[in-house]
């Protein structure tokens, strides 16, 4: 098949995208006018002015499909760049982000303080006698009944402890990368370091930056690899 074929129907392509937008909604409109308004029509020759609905309908078409053209080419524009700057946090990042916990082990383990039903009545007879209203009492109770009390702790088991350090600097570094809620998470995590003394586990806002890191690296890595 002869590939010169396609030339010409490239060169009008590229010709009708050249076209400016404005130019198609001048020339619908000016069809409009003269299709509506019999001063302008009677002024055409005989010959033309049944041509006119039919020119109107040709430019209209050419005009909504202009505007769909453009649509779809800002729609890919934003997907491109949106993907481009994915990939950026993702190199520059999240990757060395999660490298810090290649050789760090983090264990959650759940503990129960009422897992027996016998406990969980006597948490209820507690909540029955305390003070307060009867039917805040009464409501204290039954949620007392059904509440194991689960609680969570985390661990980095080996490894090292916990690289806040390590974290706050690869961020400093490329902090355009960072969003609100790293840096949220970040700071929480700074924080509790100070307000929770129990320096042998994780806190629960380290967990959450973990968590946070771990998301958004698996995230950006199904999206662009």
């Amino acid at each position: 098949m002869d590939s010169t074929v396609g030339i010409p129907a490239t060169k009008m392509l590229d010709t009708f995208k050249s076209i400016p937008t404005w130019l198609f909604f001048g020339l619908s409109i000016s069809l409009l006018l003269i299709w509506l308004w019999p001063p302008f029509l009677t002024a055409l020759p005989e010959s033309l002015r049944s041509n006119i609905p039919v020119a109107l309908l040709f430019v209209a078409t050419l005009t909504i499909c202009k505007l769909f053209s453009l649509w779809f080419a800002n729609v890919a524009d934003r997907r491109q760049r949106s993907r481009a700057l994915d990939l950026e946090r993702l190199i520059y990042l999240y990757r060395p982000l999660n490298a810090l916990f290649l050789t760090r082990h983090i264990t959650v383990c759940t503990g129960e303080a009422s897992p027996y039903l016998r406990q969980r009545l006597e948490n209820a007879w507690d909540e029955l006698g305390s003070h307060g209203r009867r039917s805040r009492r009464l409501k204290r109770a039954w949620h007392a009944l059904f509440d194991k009390q689960r609680s969570l702790s985390f661990e980095v088991e080996y490894g090292g402890g916990f690289p806040l350090a390590k974290i706050i600097d690869l961020v400093r570094t490329d902090v355009r990368y960072a969003g609100p809620e790293l840096q949220d998470l970040i700071n929480r995590a700074d924080r509790s370091q100070y307000e929770e003394y129990d320096r042998a586990l994780m806190t629960n806002a380290e967990y959450a930056l973990f968590e946070h890191i771990d998301r958004e690296h698996r995230r950006l890595s199904a999206r662009v690899g």
